[in-house]
């Protein structure tokens, strides 16, 4: 069997499940431009356009949105053989791609126990915000904070997060800052850049208007692009910072943050945290023990959670 095109294929079914030529690039470390050559290289071999493209951008045509299904249940079942062929030798290695901050603030800070219970496991970790094709890029399992996943993936909810304001305990003193503060006017703030597509992540605005609080001039302060970068400047003192509570928990259990308005002044997101495979794909016993053992921990951690922000028994 001779397979023409499969490089193109393959950008032709990122484009398809991620939604845009910008998104499939991200996912397959390309640039945008070599996804268009790639997708025009096969419209110029099947004779015909599977995009129409309008000055508001490119949209797959019926006959191509109907292939979307069978294209990437195909790239799974390539990449299932190729990890039956690889976990013959690997039957010990456990490959994770996860966002930086959440290998950084959870991640690292638990899988000692892990390691404990699985002494032998050669575990690779990624830890990049750059969305990975886990049907292509030889990875196990990806942990992202996302909306439910395209087709092709099997999804084991972790759990949701809630954003409110932290600092240190010495800024809070020095700004005096409590549940009665009814103005944040002058007060050193970190902002955080692109902090995630998800609409319902809450920014200072939405925050201050959500517990009538004066929003007041921003107080100055420091910009980050990255949430890691953002709760290290919270840590050295910098300004009140609004993070998620998965990120900031450790730092808040330690004593190096504090929620100086209180836990009950905290926002839902509308994303949540899921582990994700490749659906289809035989795990190893070790991978296995990998899945079961974050559902424990998420398990574990949601319910801490529950209890630091006082959540009814509803959302526990």
């Amino acid at each position: 069997m001779k397979l023409s095109h499969l490089n193109a294929l393959r950008a032709f079914e990122a484009v398809l499940r991620t939604g845009s030529f910008r998104a499939a690039a991200d996912e397959l470390g390309v640039t945008t431009a070599a996804v268009g050559q790639q997708i025009r290289g096969l419209e110029a071999f099947i004779g015909r356009s599977l995009f129409s493209r309008t000055s508001a951008g490119a949209h797959p045509t019926d006959d191509a949105a109907r292939l979307k299904a069978r294209l990437t249940s195909g790239f799974s079942i390539i990449d299932g053989v190729l990890s039956e062929l690889r976990d013959d030798g690997a039957s010990n290695r456990v490959a994770i791609t996860l966002p930086e901050s959440f290998a950084e603030n959870w991640f690292t800070k638990r899988i000692s126990d892990f390691y404990s219970r699985n002494s032998a496991v050669d575990l690779r970790l990624n830890a990049a915000n750059r969305r990975i094709d886990l049907a292509a890029d030889g990875f196990d399992f990806a942990i992202r904070y996302s909306p439910p996943p395209e087709d092709g993936l099997d999804a084991v909810d972790l759990f949701g997060d809630y954003v409110l304001p932290v600092c240190t305990p010495v800024f809070r003193e020095q700004y005096a800052l409590s549940e009665e503060t009814t103005s944040l006017a002058a007060i050193p703030r970190v902002h955080l850049d692109n902090r995630t597509p998800d609409p319902k992540w809450a920014g200072w605005r939405d925050w201050c208007r959500a517990f009538d609080i004066a929003d007041g001039d921003d107080g100055g302060g420091v910009r980050y692009s990255k949430i890691s970068s953002g709760l290290q400047a919270a840590i050295a003192g910098h300004g009140l910072v609004l993070c998620g509570i998965t990120e900031a928990h450790d730092a808040i259990e330690s004593g190096l943050l504090v929620t100086p308005f209180g836990v009950a002044n905290h926002m839902e997101t509308g994303y949540r945290y899921r582990l994700l495979s490749v659906s289809g794909r035989r795990l190893s016993s070790l991978q296995s023990r990998f899945r079961d053992w974050v559902i424990e921990q998420s398990r574990s951690f949601e319910q801490t959670v529950a209890r630091m922000l006082q959540l009814p028994d509803a959302a526990r």
